[in-house]
């Protein structure tokens, strides 16, 4: 395989770069990477769009992906993106990275490094340091990016923005956010008994970076999820969805301190239920200072202001119901939005109506997204644009390292942690440190040398 066996040289860009005008009638070239599972999202938002052409599918494992490659008969297949990004090098101007997490950083510097716009699934990668490489590679080779967060380019975050600038939510005092995540195992699990690989499954390509363990069923294709050398739990799963509405209305940015604590867990999983409070500095908060509060597993805030227990009650006859919600208490009111920045409202709603029928809702100040709820196609029409998309990878890495920092508080349960992110490090507890890095050795031959031919 010349281009995983080569090293050094010149980083090979594509034939058209940022800025560069592209004609009415091209078309975006794109290879999917991660077929099965949720790279379902990115066939059903981008197989009908006239700019597009799928030209390549991607994955480890042909019976999970049989279906969606039934859509593309006669699209090239492959089960190791290295030999696809070689092999069909020049027919391919952009990939979608939708694997599991332990595999985003290595496959999307990879393909970095052979001159390719990236989408990448959420979380953007497993670890803080993966995200700020990424980010850096990403700015130098001067690729168009955009991690899989769909809800930035709804209305909500916006909305709330419109909101607090004209004066209607006062001062930010708090943000509750949950998840009814994990949906798959967590806690104190164990290595699961090895089982014989299905022939459909390349499963050292699965595994990737990643070190050796036994073939499972019970990891494999869908339950990784909560393990730590793959996944990154219900916080890292999530919080790139519902952090995203307060972390752009408001401009968070990184938290000053951050305490959690969390149910048991051990080395191999994440825990069942965590919760954590993030303080920002912040001029729109309460004497400068905004609390965020999450909470996992099922676990929810005791009381909000103006907010009636029962509409965030749990219902035992539906557990969906208000098991995920984000509400930002202000000095003024109070609002609502989904995980996805979606059915944002102030509470009571019957309040809301008053406001809008005294004329007090302002109106629509920011841009709206040409494609509400398909980011993979916003991030299409911006590679062909040659313009970044708004949750580029400068903006997607400083926000997935603050939702991983939830993931290392809870290492240090009840302990009250400050990051300092020019170091990536802890002032203080220096032994959080190593958790911004992988705690296992990547094996390099699924990592770009420092430049692809």
């Amino acid at each position: 395989m010349k281009g995983a066996a080569a090293a050094g040289g010149m980083m090979i860009l594509p034939s058209w770069s940022i800025g560069k005008e592209i004609g009415p009638n091209s078309k975006l070239n794109v290879a999917l990477i991660g077929v099965g599972g949720i790279g379902s999202q990115a066939i059903a938002a981008l197989k009908d769009k006239k700019e597009v052409n799928i030209v390549a599918l991607c994955d480890v494992d042909d019976a999970h992906s049989a279906k969606n490659y039934a859509l593309f008969p006669n699209v090239p297949r492959f089960r190791d993106y290295r030999v696809m990004l070689d092999k069909m090098d020049k027919q391919i101007d952009a990939v979608v990275v939708s694997t599991p997490d332990h595999m985003h950083y290595a496959i999307s510097s990879w393909a970095i490094a052979k001159g390719k716009h990236v989408f990448c699934q959420k979380p953007l990668t497993r670890t803080i340091w993966e995200a700020e490489e990424l980010k850096r590679l990403a700015n130098e080779a001067g690729v168009i990016t955009q991690m899989g967060n769909q809800g930035h380019t709804n209305e909500g975050w916006r909305i709330i923005k419109e909101w607090y600038d004209a004066g209607l939510l006062g001062q930010i005092e708090d943000i509750y956010i949950w998840t009814n995540r994990p949906i798959w195992p967590q806690g104190e699990l164990k290595v699961p008994a090895g089982k014989p690989v299905p022939a459909t499954l390349d499963y050292k390509l699965w595994l990737g970076v990643a070190p050796y363990q036994p073939y499972s069923p019970e990891v494999v294709p869908f339950k990784w999820r909560g393990l730590r050398n793959y996944g990154t739990g219900a916080a890292g799963d999530m919080a790139c969805h519902f952090l995203d509405v307060p972390y752009s209305a408001f401009d968070l940015g990184y938290p000053m301190k951050i305490e959690a604590n969390s149910t048991p867990f051990n080395d191999y999983s994440w825990p069942t239920a965590a919760s954590s409070v993030m303080t920002f500095m912040n001029k729109r908060g309460v004497d400068n200072r905004i609390r965020l509060h999450w909470y996992d597993g099922g676990r929810k805030p005791k009381e909000i202001k103006r907010v009636d227990p029962s509409e965030y009650a749990t219902d035992p006859k539906n557990p969906w119901k208000n098991a995920n919600a984000t509400y930002i208490v202000g000095t003024k009111e109070t609002v609502y939005t989904n995980e996805y920045g979606v059915g944002t409202k102030i509470v009571p709603v019957a309040h809301m109506k008053e406001l809008a029928k005294a004329g007090k809702l302002p109106g629509k100040t920011i841009p709206r997204s040409v494609s509400p709820g398909n980011a993979f196609y916003e991030w299409a029409l911006c590679c062909l644009e040659g313009k970044q998309s708004l949750s580029n990878f400068n903006y997607a890495a400083p926000f997935t390292e603050m939702a991983l920092l939830g993931m290392i508080a809870i290492l240090f349960p009840e302990r009250e942690l400050t990051y300092v992110p020019s170091k990536m490090q802890f002032a203080g507890c220096p032994e959080a440190d190593k958790y911004v890095h992988s705690l296992y050795a990547y094996n390099k031959e699924f990592l770009p040398s420092k430049g692809l031919f």
